[in-house]
């Protein structure tokens, strides 16, 4: 009678933790997800978002199309993404890719000695020279980079003081 009992009382433990953790995940996929994407698409530029977990790591991705002004966009996702990592999905290309790397010298050059106005310079005429449309905004935790070819763009948060709050973007 008793090993009855404690195995009806275990049974229903078990039972009782299955519901919760499934409450859980369908609280999190149905209402958290869905409200972020209902949200994140009233920004512009932004056509998705949604959280996933990488690597054991939760964040956010989001989808762009033809952004620009990133450092406002970045900011009202981060108010969207709570403490969760954002990772921009680009339409980037080679050309871009390879310019972006070309770049890193006077970026991390204006990070690490503040020169940002001479950083800028250089960035520009890069840019100008391949042809490329840039847009570069800066505040005090972040430099944003938007480079546009035709129907691809490069999109990259470079943050200043090693937040983690923006991962290295992904093509699309």
């Amino acid at each position: 009678m008793t090993r009855q009992r404690i195995l009806l009382i275990s049974f229903i433990g078990i039972l009782i933790f299955g519901l919760l953790l499934g409450g859980t995940f369908v609280y999190q996929k149905k209402w958290v997800d869905v409200s972020i994407l209902r949200q994140s698409q009233q920004i512009p530029g932004v056509i998705s978002a949604k959280t996933v977990q990488n690597n054991g790591q939760k964040e956010m991705l989001v989808g762009t199309n033809h952004l620009s002004n990133l450092r406002k966009t970045s900011q009202e996702l981060e108010k969207l993404a709570g403490n969760l990592p954002i990772r921009y999905l680009d339409r980037t290309n080679n050309d871009l890719n390879k310019l972006f790397g070309q770049m890193q010298f006077a970026l991390q050059e204006g990070i690490s000695r503040g020169n940002f106005t001479e950083m800028e310079q250089n960035i520009k005429n890069q840019a100008d020279k391949a042809g490329i449309q840039l847009e570069l905004e800066m505040d005090s935790d972040a430099i944003y980079v938007v480079m546009t070819q035709g129907d691809a763009q490069l999109i990259e948060v470079i943050e200043r003081h090693g937040q983690t709050r923006f991962l290295p973007s992904e093509k699309e």
